[in-house]
């Protein structure tokens, strides 16, 4: 089987309610959808998202080293090398981000799966849990709002929360014990600062939260791995890197400076499934665990075939609230787990008419 052709659509989807976060409010997540065919009839899918202008690239970037870059480096190549493939597409772009080889790491499992007839996770070491475990998502809206939005996950059987901080420290504050005394021991929270915070700012805020209580965790409130050490001995709550995990030598930094206790996992971030795989292997030798960040559509499947084959994630992430999805089926949680499709491939199909009507508006 050889890669024949390559063809990468930019689409903006837009969000149920703007996710609002120290670096600004998102409205709605620009995805890269790829679609890579062989000369076997067998197409497969894959996608990655784009973070700017808050970090990471532009969409246009990622597109223009998919189409210019990485398609001329594997056209002709055997789908089925994903090792020798993934450090072509990496070399092809100088080394320099792994967003775009993502998309397309993720649609070569998706080949290889439906050649062989087996689900993806089959082909990462097959199931050790039930999927990726999730917590609801409580926006961070005005205090009533808040409070009003949060009894209404609780009602729905939520009690793990994340939320987000890292904006004003007496602001935060005052949010936090208004929420926690309204809603009392029904949640637990776990609170995002997105490195928002001084380190200064940060041992003053979060040791006052977790004297107000109800702490699950705290995720990277601070940029830096020696700050973020120096929390996980001032705090008692587990504490969570997201922005710092970036690589396999990334999480040798994080274990061996001892910066958290659990590693929040964005295989967007990483080049695909193969090097989330190595990751999580460093992870669970320094007695790391995971959480997984599902997204939605495409890197959703793949985030929980990743998931149900990955021993240590045992912390929940949450899944992003969209207001519209690109697949002919959405693929959706059942409850508070993630579990991949029971299909060949990624077990998930494009709608391309959706897909090429998000594509149009972006153009």
């Amino acid at each position: 089987m050889k890669i024949t052709d390559m063809t990468s659509y930019i689409a903006s989807i837009p969000r149920q309610r703007s996710l609002n976060t120290y670096y600004g409010d998102i409205p709605d997540t620009k995805t890269i959808t790829v679609l890579v065919d062989t000369d076997d009839g067998i197409t497969g899918i894959g996608q990655t998202l784009s973070h700017a202008p808050h970090y990471g690239d532009t969409a246009e970037s990622i597109k223009n080293n998919i189409d210019n870059h990485i398609k001329p480096s594997i056209l002709g190549h055997d789908p089925f090398e994903i090792e020798f493939l993934f450090d072509t597409m990496y070399k092809s772009i100088g080394k320099s981000t792994r967003y775009p080889v993502t998309a397309i790491e993720f649609a070569l499992w998706d080949i290889k799966g439906k050649a062989l007839n087996v689900p993806v996770y089959n082909l990462l070491g097959g199931k050790c849990n039930e999927g990726a475990p999730l917590h609801g998502l409580a926006d961070r809206l005005s205090i009533a709002e808040s409070i009003a939005h949060i009894e209404k996950l609780s009602a729905e059987g939520w009690t793990w929360l994340k939320s987000k901080i890292g904006f004003d420290v007496d602001t935060d504050l005052a949010w936090y014990q208004a929420v926690h005394d309204a809603v009392g021991d029904k949640v637990k929270f776990q609170l995002d600062g997105n490195t928002g915070y001084t380190l200064g700012e940060a041992v003053h805020a979060l040791t006052q939260m977790e004297r107000i209580g109800g702490i699950a965790l705290f995720e990277q409130p601070v940029l830096h791995l020696d700050e973020m050490a120096i929390l996980t001995e001032r705090l008692e709550s587990p504490l969570q890197a997201d922005e710092a995990v970036t690589s396999p030598r990334a999480v040798y930094e994080i274990a061996r400076s001892h910066a958290a206790h659990v590693l929040h996992f964005k295989i967007e971030k990483f080049g695909g499934l193969l090097q989330a795989k190595r990751m999580a292997a460093i992870g669970e030798a320094a007695g790391l665990e995971l959480s997984v960040a599902p997204y939605f559509d495409i890197m959703a499947a793949a985030a929980a075939h990743f998931a149900i084959s990955t021993p240590n994630v045992k912390w929940p992430a949450g899944f992003s609230d969209m207001g519209d999805t690109l697949l002919s089926k959405p693929y959706l949680p059942d409850g508070q787990v993630l579990a991949p499709p029971e299909k060949p491939g990624l077990g998930v199909d494009i709608d391309e008419d959706k897909m090429r009507f998000y594509a149009s508006k972006w153009d």
